[in-house]
C-alpha cells in the first residue's frame, strides 16, 4: 500500500508544532498496537482453554490439510492515531518537571 501525502498544516493546528504532533500520534499508535496485540493474545489463550490447542497436537496431519481462517485485517495503528488526532479525540498534557 503506497504512503499518502499528508498536509502538515492540519497537524500543526492540533498542537504547538509539527514535532509535537508527530510524538503525540506515535505514542497513541503504540498504545493502539499494544491493545491489538493483547486482544490477539487473549483470543489465543481462550482457544487454548477451549481444548482446541490439544486437539491440534493430536491431529497434526489433519491440520495441515485444513485451510486457515483469514486473519481479520485491522486498520494500521498510525492511521487510526492520525484520525483521532485530527478529530481532536486525543487528550494530551505535559508532566510538570520539578
Amino acid at each position: 500500500m503506497p504512503a499518502e501525502t499528508q498536509d502538515t498544516d492540519k497537524f500543526r493546528q492540533g498542537s504547538e508544532n509539527l514535532y509535537e504532533a508527530v510524538m503525540i500520534i506515535s505514542k497513541r499508535a503504540r498504545q493502539i498496537n499494544e491493545d491489538q496485540y493483547q486482544r490477539m493474545r487473549d483470543r489465543q489463550i481462550l482457544e487454548e482453554l477451549d481444548g482446541e490447542f490439544e486437539e491440534e497436537f493430536l491431529n497434526l496431519e489433519e491440520d495441515k490439510n485444513e485451510t486457515e481462517e483469514p486473519i481479520e485485517s485491522e486498520e494500521n495503528p498510525v492511521i487510526t492515531a492520525q484520525k483521532e488526532f485530527l478529530n481532536g479525540e486525543i487528550l494530551f498534557q505535559y508532566e510538570s518537571t520539578k
